[in-house]
């Protein structure tokens, strides 16, 4: 007979592909999981995204399609805050990481950037509540200003 005909000790081929991927998720079950890095600037408009940094978490067994608030979410954890504002519209608007709140009336946001390790990081193209990064993606979030002209996203 072929080898897909043939059966192990009683289980079909189906049954044992079926055993080894409950195994594989038992035993493995980051495999299905990503991790993620939150870094804070809390000094304003500093441009450099390099360290040092005001705080740093990384956040491990992220699920696969996690949202950038679920991350947030699980750093809690690990010393990290934030608040934010719901929109039925826009999503959620963060107004303070870790304590340090960015003063609307004097023109000041949280910037939140992306990027894999080696990469130029980037504003997220995307908010909080809808951005879902990467496996190992590192996620920024700089104290800025807007509206001087001198804007740096």
């Amino acid at each position: 007979k072929q080898w897909y005909q043939r059966r192990v000790r009683g289980f079909s081929q189906t049954s044992m592909i079926r055993f080894l991927l409950l195994a594989t998720i038992l035993l493995f079950p980051t495999a299905l999981c990503k991790q993620c890095t939150l870094l804070v600037v809390a000094e304003l408009n500093r441009d450099n995204t390099g360290p040092p940094y005001s705080f740093l978490a990384t956040v491990t067994d992220v699920k696969e399609d996690a949202t950038l608030i679920d991350v947030m979410d699980s750093a809690e954890s690990q010393g990290f805050t934030y608040g934010a504002s719901w929109h039925s519209r826009w999503g959620a608007f963060i107004y303070t990481v870790n304590g340090v709140y960015a003063d609307s009336g004097k023109r000041q946001f949280w910037n939140i950037m992306v990027g894999l390790p080696g990469e130029v990081m980037k504003s997220s193209p995307l908010g909080a509540s809808s951005y879902k990064p990467r496996d190992g993606e590192r996620v920024l979030f700089r104290l800025k200003t807007w509206g001087d002209g001198n804007d740096h996203y």
